[in-house]
């Protein structure tokens, strides 16, 4: 796994290639081989739990603050062949473009590239809380295995089986609803979802327009 300097690095190139292609979209997406099972494990969990559980999984995805430390975020690298596959996404829990550090197009797509890679496999996905950037890329993740056009309402509620207290971080969805070509299903779906609406009003600012 990369050193904290090459994770850094990556996500100024990473920055730079979203600017460069913004809009555009880049190649699509490869879809999920055929016959790989949609539903094989996809566990989601805070960063806590994942210091406790990851090593036990086949794969693991990492979302943390690009500032984070061993104490505050950073989970401890896989880097031995018997370990999990380690994909790590390095953004801030935000749903303004313009702020420091968002979540961007780049991240969106190497999570569901590293998934796809992953496929039949148990996946874990971790942020801080287990609750915002997770949540969003398992959703985005599920949406991608199955290819489903129209039935983005039931993968979300599968999400919030897996993790009762999800509320999606809407600008990773947005995002993912451009890359997978949903129309714009997958963000009203988190829109409209009652559960969803209550944990935010609890617990975050009201949805932004447009």
């Amino acid at each position: 796994m990369a050193a904290p300097w090459r994770e850094a690095l990556d996500d100024v190139a990473g920055d730079l290639a979203d600017r460069l292609v913004h809009g555009l979209g880049g190649p699509p997406l490869r879809p999920y081989p055929p016959g790989v099972a949609r539903d094989s494990a996809l566990v989601i969990c805070s960063f806590d739990d994942a210091c406790r559980d990851a090593a036990a999984y086949d794969a693991v995805i990492s979302i943390e603050s690009p500032d984070a430390t061993r104490a505050t975020g950073r989970l401890e690298r896989f880097r031995e062949a018997h370990e999990p596959a380690h994909k790590v996404l390095r953004f801030h829990d935000i749903e303004d473009p313009r702020a420091p550090a968002p979540p961007r197009r780049h991240h969106v797509r190497a999570g569901l590239d590293f998934a796809r890679r992953q496929a039949g496999r148990r996946l874990l996905i971790h942020c801080h809380a287990g609750v915002s950037r997770s949540t969003a890329l398992a959703y985005a993740i599920l949406v991608h295995r199955h290819g489903a056009a129209g039935d983005e309402p039931r993968l979300l509620e599968r999400i919030l089986e897996i993790r009762p207290q999800a509320c999606p971080n809407r600008l990773v969805v947005r995002y993912a609803d451009t890359l997978l070509g949903c129309g714009g299903r997958m963000i009203a779906a988190v829109d409209a979802h009652p559960v969803i609406l209550e944990t935010r009003r609890r617990n975050f600012s009201p949805p932004a327009a447009g």
